[in-house]
């Protein structure tokens, strides 16, 4: 599928998929990268290192603070992919290139809607240069 690319970067890895918009804000463990809101559905799951795949964000414009907190802690997303990436998700990658030369793609505005695409568990390939995503090896 392609999207529209927010911040550049490459990565393969395991996706974590939610029909719920997030809120990093108040919603993720910034020292271990868990979902820690209670009424997620990923409550417990965490993002440490995945392909976080969800609708849009939600909430306060600290969730770019948290996402750069997770990146300085090696607790980030590999990368998020969205149907619309609100600002403060850009901001928070985009800082995270900035202050510590860590890419975290993000993409939005899909040809396919990610989030029936992609599985829990799916290994899946983000080109954030060229706004490719390819689905790797499907979940079994």
């Amino acid at each position: 599928m392609k999207g529209q690319v927010v911040q550049k970067g490459k990565v393969t890895a395991r996706a974590v998929v939610t029909n719920q918009v997030f809120g990093f804000w108040g919603g993720v463990n910034t020292e271990t990268g868990e979902v820690i809101d209670e009424r997620h559905e990923l409550f417990r799951q965490s993002l440490k290192g995945k392909v976080f795949v969800f609708p849009e964000g939600r909430g306060s414009t600290v969730g770019a603070a948290v996402i750069l907190e997770m990146v300085r802690r090696g607790c980030a997303p590999a990368a998020m992919l969205n149907r619309k990436t609100e600002v403060i998700l850009a901001t928070g990658a985009i800082l995270a290139e900035e202050f510590y030369h860590s890419s975290l793609p993000v993409l939005h505005q899909f040809d396919e809607d990610p989030i029936a695409a992609i599985r829990i568990g799916d290994l899946v390939e983000v080109d954030g240069d060229s706004g490719i995503v390819t689905i790797l090896e499907k979940a079994i």
